[in-house]
């Protein structure tokens, strides 16, 4: 599986193919998340609202989970000042797109 993954991000990526797929299962659990509760505060039955919410407090804690891998692998460190989290996060989407060329 590893192998395949290497192919079609590449070999010679400067991240680790975990890495990204951990930042983009980030982002998918965070605008899920928020995807489902504008869903809940436009639902009119409480059932619906029941379900929702649900769904919600779910993707909240893949979110969390997801988070707390992420910073166990030292690839992201929450309590860095803003300007180092960008710098970061800028030099991550460089070695992307550079590969996507």
């Amino acid at each position: 599986m590893g192998n395949l993954i290497n192919r079609v991000l590449g070999e010679m990526s400067d991240q680790p193919a975990d890495q990204t797929i951990s930042y983009a299962m980030m982002a998918s659990a965070a605008a899920a998340a928020q995807g489902y509760l504008a869903a809940t505060l436009l639902a009119t039955t409480p059932e619906l609202r029941a379900i929702l919410s649900s769904f919600v407090s779910q993707k909240v804690m893949e979110h969390e989970t997801l988070t707390g891998f992420v910073m166990n692998r030292n690839w992201m460190n929450p309590y860095d000042d803003a300007h180092r989290q960008l710098e970061a996060s800028y030099i991550q989407s460089q070695s992307i797109v550079s590969r996507q060329i």
